[in-house]
């Protein structure tokens, strides 16, 4: 297999999974969460909590890989390298994100599903508030990923 031929496959698959890990953010921002408002606090909260457990387990390798694969990508092509690493880091930028813009958030969350008397006390409207700060960082994550595919879809078109 040749480098042209490695190099396409890598850009195509680089882009399906900045896609698709884009597609099941904004998925769960927009069609997910907001179903959550109107629920019992017992039941949105562990509905979040098994939300965040999963896409973590699955995401976080997704996310790599991803990355990984723009990476291979920038060396492939060293005339746009520099696409393919920007792109790159906007697929490794949602890690960082979680960890320091995130995680307080999602912490409260998981710690509210949890705990009955914590929930009474904080009350719906700080929950839902909560899920909503949560939905609206959510959307901000996806869309780096976002970003980091429509920058292959670039480098794609420019080579047409």
């Amino acid at each position: 297999m040749d480098s042209a031929t490695i190099l396409r496959t890598t850009t195509l698959l680089g882009l399906s999974s900045s896609f698709l890990i884009a597609g099941i953010g904004f998925s769960a921002s927009h069609l997910t969460l907001p179903a959550l408002y109107g629920l019992p606090t017992s039941a949105s909260t562990a509905a979040f909590d098994i939300l965040y457990h999963r896409g973590a387990t699955a995401l976080i390798p997704f996310n790599s890989l991803a990355t990984v694969l723009q990476c291979t990508c920038a060396y492939l092509d060293p005339e746009n390298r520099t696409k393919f690493i920007i792109a790159a880091g906007l697929l490794l930028a949602p890690l960082p994100w979680t960890r320091y813009v995130m995680m307080g958030t999602i912490q409260q969350l998981c710690k509210l599903s949890g705990d009955a008397t914590t929930r009474e006390k904080v009350g719906k409207a700080q929950i839902v508030s909560l899920l909503r700060t949560w939905t609206w960082m959510n959307f901000v994550r996806s869309s780096m990923a976002a970003a980091g595919g429509l920058i292959g879809v670039a480098v794609v078109a420019g080579k047409m």
